[in-house]
């Protein structure tokens, strides 16, 4: 009874992970479409951002005008800067000039959505306005 016990309880854990081995993730379509657009990174942004600020025509050529600008700008920082800090300070006065822009070309409405989108709500910090 003893040597029953055991024996079970392995074959029990054997049988479960066969099964679960033979069961296929629901998504593999969706894995599959993905993998087939080929996007970079700051594309697949800019693709959200007008999706979720319903940016106009004339708004999303001067966003991705500037998103250009931008990763340019970061990527020969990154060359440059050998200090982390450095770079780190680099890329924070580079997001600093891209979110007055973007405070110029989005409406205000716009602005608090994208800043909400990149998780940070500091507002004020671009209109200069304080907000309770």
């Amino acid at each position: 009874m003893k040597r029953i016990i055991p024996f079970l309880i392995i074959l029990g854990l054997t049988f479960n992970t066969a099964y679960a081995q033979r069961l296929t993730e629901t998504d593999d379509e969706l894995d599959k479409k993905v993998l087939a657009i080929s996007l970079s990174g700051p594309q697949m942004a800019l693709l959200e951002m007008k999706r979720e600020l319903n940016l106009s025509d004339e708004q999303m050529k001067q966003v991705e005008l500037l998103h250009e600008e931008r990763y340019q700008l970061m990527s020969e920082a990154e060359l440059i800067q050998e200090d982390p800090i450095e770079l780190q300070r680099t890329f924070r006065e580079i997001q600093m000039q891209h979110d007055k822009v973007m405070a110029g070309i989005l409406s205000e409405k716009q602005l608090k959505h994208f800043l909400e989108l990149e998780g940070r709500q500091h507002v004020n910090m671009l209109t200069g306005k304080e907000e309770e």
